[in-house]
């Protein structure tokens, strides 16, 4: 069985959400989310800064967040509070 050595429950949220950048809104897949941060998948061609508001559902009020790391297209972001 696997541990799961995370802080905080997160639910495989799957959703689509948004990035806002300076160049406007970029989609972004959620692939699980909780109160501390979430998982995002972007297009391979997106780059994507240290910071930024994101989105998790249409029309959901934008948080300010910071990526804690990078694998491909996926991005671990950390909500700032």
């Amino acid at each position: 069985m696997t541990e799961n050595r995370r802080g905080a429950f997160r639910s495989n949220a799957f959703t689509f959400g948004a990035l806002l950048l300076a160049g406007g809104e970029v989609g972004c897949l959620v692939w699980d989310a909780t109160e501390a941060g979430a998982q995002i998948e972007v297009p391979d061609d997106q780059p994507v800064p240290d910071r930024f508001p994101l989105r998790l559902t249409e029309g959901g009020v934008p948080r300010p967040a910071t990526v804690a790391w990078r694998l491909h297209r996926r991005i671990g972001i950390a909500f700032e509070s």
